[in-house]
This record gives C-alpha cells, structure tokens and sequence, in this order.
C-alpha cells in the first residue's frame, strides 16, 4: 500500500494530537514514556489494512501500559516543604502562570525522583520548587532569573547542591554568556549528573501552566513565546542539544525503572 505525503502528514498530524491527549490523560507518566510507548505502537500497527483505526489501536495499546506504569512519589520533608512554601509565597499571587509551571514541575519531580539515589530524592523535589524563584520581583536584580534564584537561596542556607542546581537548571549557562553574567553565574557550580539531568527533565516536560508535555513541544512553545530575539532563545543554539542529551539520559533512567 502507498502511502501520499499528504496523507502521512495527516497521519503524523493525527498522531500528534493524541500524543498531546494521552500526555494529558496520564500527567503521572512521564510524557517520554508516552511519546516512545506511541512511537512503537505505531511501528507494530503500520502495516496494517485499515489505517484509520490505527490510531484506536494504538491508543488502546498505550493506555495499557500507562495503567500498568508504577506511579511512586517521593514524600515531602521539611526541606522541601519550605521550598513549596517559599515558592508560593513569591510566584503565586504576583505570577500565577509562573507558579503553575512551578507546581507542575514539582509534581513530575516526584514521580521522576524514584530514578535517583536516595539521598538526592528529596534535593529534586526541592530544587524543582524553587528553580524559578528567580522571577519573582522581591528577588529580581541581574534579570537571570537562575541566578537571583540561587543567590537568594543561598542566602537562605539552603544547601549548596540546591543553589547550583537552580542557578544552572535547563542550559542558563548559555543564557549567562550571551548577556554578559557568565562570571556572576559562575558563583555556583553546575553539578553534572543524574540530579541536574532529572531537574531538566522536569522542567522541559512541563508546560508554562503546568501541564506535561514533550520536550520537543516544549521547546516549540519557548520559541513561540519568547520570539527569536530573546537570549532564552537564542541560547537554545547553544544548549538545544544538552537539553535533549539530559531529557534521554533521564528517559532511559524512567524506562528501566518502568
């Protein structure tokens, strides 16, 4: 069977908004998982005579393994009720689209945490909280937002692992340079591994409301957001690829676990 290149791209079209649907449907799941679960669904039903109801099969067949998904999270301590606490206390009534994809993000951070040796569990989920405290105008002086962020917790005695991980969280390194704080940011150190993968994870796999999504539809709506002249943006030239190199090192971590 032939298949047109308008009908594949109705296809792929077709298969985007149920992507976008099931991330929604099971938001306990990391939407990685659902992404890669669809991907080899697809493969198994694509030779099949009936492409219309390949879709319906496909779905049936993720959902399946989302309801089988082991859903764990991590419980809170005093550390990261403090950081739930200070992070609502500056975001949510003065930015509540920023203190919903704050709240989102902490709630993947649980799920996600599972992957993590255990000591550093409970740092995920309070650096998840915190990462944009940055925003907030109380805190805001150099304008980088990860920096006015970790320079406040800092000040807070919050542990040192915490503050370089917000102060680095999803690629600012490159935002630093291009506008001149690379020196200032680095203050902190950007502590590479799984804790520092996993915050990115979190954070490229939720929406500005809060809502799971994948990186690449993440990275989609930045760019549509922010618009082409924004650092953020343009520093995704520079730290697009370790975005995604975090996202799958983190993807393969959940999918051995799974």
């Amino acid at each position: 069977m032939t298949i047109t290149a308008e009908a594949a791209s109705q296809a792929d079209e077709r298969f985007r908004r149920l992507e976008s649907q099931l991330v929604r449907e099971y938001d306990d799941v990391p939407p990685s998982l659902v992404h890669e679960w669809i991907e080899r669904a697809r493969a198994r039903f694509g030779g099949a005579r009936l492409q219309d109801y390949v879709p319906v099969f496909v779905a049936r067949e993720v959902r399946a393994s989302a309801r089988a998904f082991p859903v764990e999270t991590t419980a809170g301590t005093a550390l990261s009720s403090w950081a739930r606490n200070t992070a609502r206390r500056l975001l949510a009534t003065e930015l509540p689209r920023r203190w919903a994809h704050t709240a989102g993000v902490a709630r993947r951070a649980e799920h996600v945490a599972r992957v993590l040796p255990e000591k550093d569990r409970e740092l995920l989920v309070a650096a998840a909280w915190v990462h944009d405290i940055g925003y907030a105008a109380e805190l805001a002086d150099t304008g980088l937002h990860p920096l006015d962020g970790a320079r406040y917790l800092r000040r807070a005695g919050v542990p040192d692992r915490i503050c370089g991980l917000v102060a680095h969280h999803s690629g600012a390194a490159a935002v630093a340079s291009l506008i001149g704080l690379a020196d200032e940011l680095g203050e902190f150190p950007d502590q590479r591994g799984r804790l520092r993968d996993a915050l990115w994870y979190c954070d490229m796999s939720t929406g500005p409301d809060g809502q799971p999504t994948t990186v690449q539809g993440r990275l989609a709506e930045i760019r549509q957001r922010r618009g082409p002249e924004d650092p953020v943006v343009r520093a995704l030239a520079i730290n697009g690829d370790e975005r995604l190199a975090a996202v799958r090192r983190t993807h393969r971590l959940l999918r051995r676990a799974s």
